[in-house]
């Protein structure tokens, strides 16, 4: 418990500012290439399937 007391008081409001923008700046990335993201996942998903069947038989 010490340990995040002490870790809470080492945190500045400067440091609190930077990682609220950063949370915010991946947080607009994620949702800006969302669409693409997906289609990554979805190919390689589909891409796994394939080789699976082609595999089994």
């Amino acid at each position: 418990m010490s340990i995040m007391i002490s870790a809470i008081q080492d945190f500045s409001l400067f440091q609190a500012v930077e990682l609220a923008l950063l949370i915010a700046a991946a947080g607009g990335l994620l949702t800006l290439f969302k669409p693409l993201l997906r289609g990554c996942a979805r190919a390689a998903v589909l891409a796994v399937k394939q080789r699976a069947l082609a595999t089994r038989t």
